[in-house]
């Protein structure tokens, strides 16, 4: 087991719209050119989302910052401290257009501590798509592989053909920690999915995803310390 950073790398499009809409109503986003081994750091004024056509316009003061048209710039976030690369983009007067981000670097959501499981630790949850008043009334169920666990959070590893069951439920129900099922279901929001599962991981047999859940509350002390032996 290893402790993880609070940072990670976000492929979906949702969340990296939303970052990007958190950051537009924010003040102290930047962008940056390297030149001749000096980081040219500009302001950015103003950062709108256009919708229809699926891109970012940043607003600068042209006047006292130039920017070399034929290389990248890096734009840095207020919120969450997010961080992207921009290869292909428009500069009009004042302004630079760009399409959204592939991926974004952005702080982790969970605050607490998260510990990473290795490849010889298989340590599973059982996650439901809803449940009833009957403990035996539930939704459809999937047993998955934990990477990494927090008191606020999970890291799964989920098999491509499972992709629909996390998009079509972004609320879960998490039933059981390994053989140890929960006094009560413990809800869970799925915060992010993407492909940086660690190659240690992979089989040849099938292409897995990494899962982010957000957890409602904290998992019961005795069960979560069963967890990690």
């Amino acid at each position: 087991m290893t402790i993880l950073e609070h940072y990670r790398s976000s492929t979906e499009y949702r969340e990296i719209l939303r970052i990007l809409q958190k950051s537009s109503v924010l003040q102290e986003n930047i962008f940056w050119q390297s030149q001749a081994s000096v980081k040219n750091i500009i302001p950015i004024q103003f950062l709108e989302i256009d919708f229809i056509a699926r891109e970012v316009v940043i607003n600068f003061d042209s006047d006292n910052f130039n920017i070399i048209h034929d290389q990248p710039i890096f734009v840095k976030l207020e919120y969450r401290t997010s961080v992207f690369k921009v290869v292909s983009y428009r500069l009009d007067n004042h302004s630079l257009s760009f399409p959204f981000p592939d991926v974004i670097k952005t702080q982790e959501l969970r605050s607490s501590q998260r510990t990473a499981f290795n490849e010889n630790q298989e340590k599973f949850v059982v996650l439901k798509s809803s449940v009833g008043d009957s403990p035996t009334d539930f939704g459809s169920e999937l047993k998955v592989r934990v990477l990494d666990i927090s008191s606020s959070g999970l890291g799964l590893m989920i098999s491509e053909q499972n992709r629909s069951f996390l998009k079509n439920n972004r609320l879960l129900w998490i039933t059981s920690l390994q053989d140890h099922h929960l006094p009560r279901p413990l809800m869970a929001e799925v915060a992010y999915m993407n492909s940086e599962v660690d190659s240690k991981f992979h089989t040849k047999k099938q292409k897995t995803l990494k899962v982010g859940l957000k957890i409602s509350d904290s998992f019961p002390d005795f069960i979560y310390n069963r967890f990690f032996h």
